[in-house]
């Protein structure tokens, strides 16, 4: 029975089809195979023969167990967790002796872009009648989660670029479309410093259904989700009011430094831009351009002085 635990990224949910293949092959042998998160926990295992799925229950290993070496003492799971690698465990080199008749094969499984350890992949048959095609199998399973991890990650970048190009079409505003891994943003923002992490950190802190996100210089970006209502599958960062344009050339212009003041950064850069572009639409009018920007008619007139505005 498939029970995907509710993550993000369910290493059972990923490896279905290649674990309904690799039964099919297996079927007539005596193995049993099965799937751990990145702690060891046992979260899908299956057996070509009754006998030896109530062996290994009776060793305490089945659908929830912890299979790491500080829980379970040396096993091929554990192995393979603990240095990151591909491995095989023969008979007496398991620590529990009800094991000391299996042989088993384990890998890590580590995504494809983002090397993040997902899980582990375990083949294991009885030592005295070892399925000769026992890495074969691991192989093959391995293979196929990696082709489904593949698949999804190139949905997942068009999904992000798709958004982004949506979002783009219905303003003359720059922005930046982020995920957990990806960040897409416009060469015409010239020399802007975008820090990925950073800007995601700042999406997740202001709450899956947020409108609005502060940067950490005072400007402000409309969020609009990839998956809406929510953002946990990346969003579009709007950032309004931003002259792409004459930020480009930004650095060779004077207000990258106020007069005898200290020099910004780019961030800073971005939203003096910002604030004098929304101020020439008001015609100066600092209330009107405070409303404007949702900001605080101080916050305003600290920024025009800061800025030599």
């Amino acid at each position: 029975m498939w029970n995907p635990p509710d993550q993000d990224l369910s290493l059972v949910k990923v490896a279905r089809n290649a674990i309904t293949s690799t039964q099919l092959a297996l079927e007539g042998t005596t193995t049993w195979l099965a799937l751990t998160d990145a702690e060891g926990r046992v979260t899908y295992e299956w057996a070509a023969v009754p006998g030896l799925r109530r062996q290994l229950a009776r060793a305490d290993v089945a659908e929830g167990a912890d299979l790491t070496q500080r829980s379970a003492g040396r096993n091929g799971v554990g192995v393979a967790l603990a240095t990151g690698a591909s491995t095989v465990i023969r008979g007496t080199e398991h620590l529990d002796e009800r094991m000391h008749n299996l042989i088993c094969a384990a890998s890590p499984v580590l995504h494809p872009a983002t090397r993040k350890l997902l899980g582990a992949v375990n083949v294991t048959s009885l030592a005295d009648a070892s399925n000769p095609h026992l890495r074969i199998a691991l192989n093959m399973v391995l293979a196929g989660i990696q082709d489904s991890l593949c698949a999804l990650s190139r949905t997942r970048h068009q999904r992000l670029f798709d958004a982004h190009m949506r979002v783009k079409a219905g303003t003359g505003a720059a922005i930046i479309t982020l995920d957990r891994y990806t960040l897409i943003a416009e060469d015409g923002i010239g020399g802007l410093t975008i820090d990925r992490d950073q800007l995601w950190q700042l999406v997740q802190e202001a709450g899956a259904r947020a409108t609005e996100v502060v940067l950490p210089t005072g400007i402000r970006a409309q969020i609009v989700p990839v998956a809406p209502p929510t953002t946990s599958e990346g969003c579009s960062l709007v950032l309004s009011r931003l002259e792409v344009a004459g930020l480009s050339n930004v650095g060779s212009d004077s207000g990258s430094r106020g007069a005898g003041g200290p020099s910004l950064s780019q961030l800073e850069l971005a939203e003096r831009e910002i604030i004098a572009s929304v101020l020439r639409e008001c015609n100066g009018n600092k209330s009107y351009a405070a409303e404007k920007l949702r900001l605080a008619r101080g916050t305003l007139y600290e920024r025009i002085r800061r800025y030599r505005l």
